[in-house]
């Protein structure tokens, strides 16, 4: 069974565009690959980190693997 969490109460707000589209779709499926359940915050970051061109995937990797909040695996994340 694949693990699934639905983030379409965000898309409206987020999606505007093609790019943004694939940056939302890239996030949610991250998020589904880690068995991350992020709250609308945390996903609102990811989605702006991801934008941006950064490594969600290290990030969710670190919160998925060690138990880490976001802040502390994004802390994590700017200090490697």
């Amino acid at each position: 069974m694949k693990y699934a969490i639905e983030y379409e109460h965000l898309k409206d707000e987020l999606v505007m565009t093609n790019a943004t589209k694939w940056h939302f779709n890239k996030v949610e499926d991250s998020a589904n690959e880690y068995r991350l359940d992020l709250s609308d915050e945390e996903f609102n970051g990811f989605f702006k980190l991801q934008s941006r061109d950064k490594d969600v995937d290290w990030i969710m990797d670190k919160m998925s693997a060690h138990k880490l909040t976001f802040m502390d695996a994004l802390i994590t994340y700017i200090t490697y």
